[in-house]
């Protein structure tokens, strides 16, 4: 249930390489900052995964939305999320994370995503995602900057540098193409 502190290396280069088109992955690995939005003062920040048997399977999202709402969330807060996510949410966490935005006006949310999860044109995942922008999300594709954000903050690296890998910028350029054609 707690969040993990940091990645491996080889965890963070194998699931956030933003490929065009991975076949295989079933993980997803998520990356938060909760700041609180008036000074923006740093709260919390982790990494979650999605939960595997033999417990019951549940999407990294809705671990870090449990696990928010039970142990930070104030009705007097206000609170900035930024999400940094191995994958774009699927259509069920899209509709989860845009409930609970509806709910808590005292959230703003940005989310960052390496690689789009099933977004061809008959995906439901694809109108999940238009649903959590209409419900002032932000959604962004990772490029290099976040990339190396997520390097020096959320991943064991022993400070070593952050060695891109190749072709990382023109992935980035394809997934944003992709993800502002499904928002338009």
């Amino acid at each position: 249930r707690e969040p993990m502190k940091r990645l491996k290396t080889e965890t963070f280069y194998f699931h956030f390489e933003n490929l065009p088109d991975p076949d295989g992955w079933n993980k997803t690995f998520l990356c938060y900052e909760v700041k609180r939005r008036q000074d923006q003062k740093l709260l919390r920040k982790g990494v979650f995964q999605n939960q595997v048997e033999p417990y019951m399977p549940l999407h990294a999202e809705l671990r870090f939305l449990s696990w928010f709402h039970d142990t930070l969330l104030c009705p007097l807060g206000s609170y900035q999320v930024t999400l940094y996510v191995s994958w774009s949410p699927c259509s069920e966490c899209a509709e989860e994370l845009t409930t609970f935005l509806a709910g808590h006006r005292n959230v703003t949310m940005t989310i960052y995503v390496a690689q789009l999860y099933y977004c061809n044109w008959k995906s439901p995942n694809r109108e999940g995602l238009k649903i959590l922008i209409a419900e002032d999300a932000r959604l962004r594709v990772m490029f290099y900057d976040e990339f190396l954000y997520c390097w020096r903050n959320f991943v064991k690296n022993d400070y070593n540098n952050f060695d891109p890998w190749s072709l990382l910028d023109e992935n980035s350029r394809y997934h944003n193409r992709i993800l502002q054609n499904i928002l338009k």
